[in-house]
């Protein structure tokens, strides 16, 4: 699967993950009621428990030595009575003692993070994917790391590392590109969704997809684990499905649901005029069952779908191969994939 493809040069510095309750617990909360969720059931990141949200900066392009390059770290700073400190922040890198993995050139750690209560400990934890990790010979596999919280914040203690999970690990699927967290089943664990937006589908290149991790109080676990590729329409070639997540309550049921992008998919014939899939959460995990996909040309929707190729839109990017030794340039973080099928 190793191939010369194209890539978009993206303009990201730095990741950004924050306690935000992004979704209500519980339909009060969900008709307009201010009441914040109680943990676990939205995203949290008070990584102590001391009743302060904490933050967390990805730094994907941090250099790890001299080489390697771009391998990737997280910085973590602590909420206090008085906002933000530094007092007592932490880095990691896939070098800290304790995280599974190394640091190799390229990796991207920190490109993508999520927080949730994974074991529902009443401390928040920390996933945090490396989208172009190799998984042994495959190249740009991806994987996410995950760090769980305590008293004194996040620890290295029980750190796990997960390839995709629910599917075939391969390379340049480029698996945790993007992450969300939230409470799918609704069992008080937080579960995880891990994007892999250039996963092949059979034969349809770049379709995309997307893993579910779930909770429990050991953490996350494979057990259960799910794969979906895209939900309410077709998957075609070189949708990437699953680039962009995030979890809410969209019904308002207590379940947690899944919106995952596809911004590359055609609709009707305007090429990568993009589209967002919705994944309903259930006592059994996440279904496609009453799945639904919205573009802009979607009846109710505002705006027009456009082809890529409008003249409104930016030039395309530059070329690069990102196969083997060329692939990590020193700049900016990259996407490597798309390519016409």
């Amino acid at each position: 699967m190793r191939r010369s493809i194209v890539v978009l040069v993206l303009v990201l510095v730095l990741v950004l993950v924050l306690a935000a309750a992004v979704w209500p617990a519980t339909p009060n909360a969900a008709n307009g009621s201010t009441t914040q969720p109680e943990p676990p059931t939205g995203q949290q990141a008070d990584f102590n428990n001391d009743g302060a949200d904490d933050l967390a900066v990805g730094v994907p392009g941090q250099h790890v030595g001299a080489p390697p390059f771009n391998s990737g770290a997280v910085n973590v700073l602590y909420g206090s009575a008085t906002g933000l400190t530094a007092a007592g922040s932490q880095l990691f890198t896939q070098n800290t003692p304790g995280v599974p993995g190394t640091a190799d050139e390229g990796d991207y750690f920190g490109n993508a993070l999520a927080s949730g209560d994974f074991d529902n400990d009443g401390f928040a934890d920390l996933a945090a994917g490396a989208p172009f990790e190799d998984v042994g010979s495959l190249v740009d596999a991806g994987a996410v790391s995950i760090l769980y919280g305590s008293a004194g914040g996040l620890t290295t203690t029980g750190a796990q590392l997960f390839t995709q999970a629910g599917g075939t690990v391969e390379a340049d699927d480029v698996f945790a590109w993007s992450l969300t967290a939230g409470d799918v089943d609704n069992d008080g664990f937080a579960d995880l969704a891990a994007g892999a937006p250039f996963e092949d589908v059979t034969s349809r290149r770049d379709a995309g997809a997307v893993s579910a991790l779930y909770g429990s109080a050991d953490g996350l676990t494979t057990t259960g684990s799910q794969l979906f590729t895209q939900a309410g329409g077709t998957v075609e070639a070189g949708d990437w499905f699953g680039f962009a997540l995030t979890i809410a309550d969209f019904n308002g049921n207590g379940f947690a649901d899944l919106a995952a992008g596809a911004p590359s998919e055609t609709v009707g014939t305007l090429l990568g005029a993009g589209a967002v899939s919705a994944i309903y959460g259930t006592a059994d995990g996440l279904t496609t069952n009453g799945g639904q996909i919205f573009t802009q040309d979607t009846p109710g929707v505002p705006g027009v779908a456009e082809d890529e190729t409008s003249s409104a839109m930016p030039s395309p990017p530059a070329t690069r191969s990102c196969t083997g030794g060329t692939r990590h340039p020193r700049q900016t973080p990259m996407i490597c994939g798309h390519q016409a099928p």
